[in-house]
């Protein structure tokens, strides 16, 4: 890859409807983040940062000692501002804004690396798509980077970048970590080689 990728992991939702914070579900003796950032690692992704909220900052610090772990003060603002912290402390760090970005929501841990490559060597901002339906990661181009940097926190993703669809043959994309239901889900692709 010839410019290097930002990763962002978000997990700074309350997870009011799970009942137990997301990114410290435990899984084989880990939490989900750690699963989620060694597969990161696994698929030549060493730049990673996650935003997180006030309640689990010192949690992620220290299951993921390798990740810049970064404060959203306002989760209750959505994905949105949550990237936008995320792409504040990039900027801060690397004295630019980046150019590339993987988005990693911790809730939608269900992407291998093949997913990962696919979307970006396009060259565009992408997502997976399978089904006819949309899954994560996300992935940024620069243009649609400054747009989110210089958006509002509460406006929809969706309303601010121009994403190309990749079709991607995985059964387990769409799986999503909501409810205590969720986790039989998620236990089960636990135990997928891909996990």
């Amino acid at each position: 890859m010839a410019k290097a990728i930002e990763v962002l992991i978000i997990a700074a939702g309350l997870s009011t409807r799970l009942g137990q914070h997301k990114a410290m579900v435990e899984l084989n003796g880990n939490p989900l983040i750690h699963h989620i950032v060694n597969r990161l690692e696994r698929s030549g992704m060493t730049s990673i940062t996650s935003v997180t909220n006030s309640d689990l900052l010192a949690d992620v610090m220290l299951a993921c000692p390798s990740v810049n772990v970064v404060l959203n003060p306002s989760p209750e603002l959505g994905r949105t501002e949550s990237i936008r912290c995320g792409l504040l402390s990039m900027t801060e760090r690397l004295g630019s804004l980046p150019k590339r970005v993987l988005i990693v929501p911790i809730d939608r841990p269900g992407w291998d690396g093949g997913i990962i490559q696919s979307l970006v060597g396009l060259g565009v901002s992408a997502f997976p798509v399978s089904s006819g339906k949309g899954g994560h990661p996300l992935y940024l181009e620069e243009d649609d980077i400054r747009s989110v940097y210089l958006s509002k926190g509460d406006v929809p993703l969706k309303d601010l970048v121009n994403c190309q669809a990749v079709e991607v043959d995985f059964d387990s994309l769409h799986l999503n970590i909501d409810t205590p239901k969720d986790l039989e889900f998620l236990n089960a692709a636990a135990k997928e080689p891909w996990f």
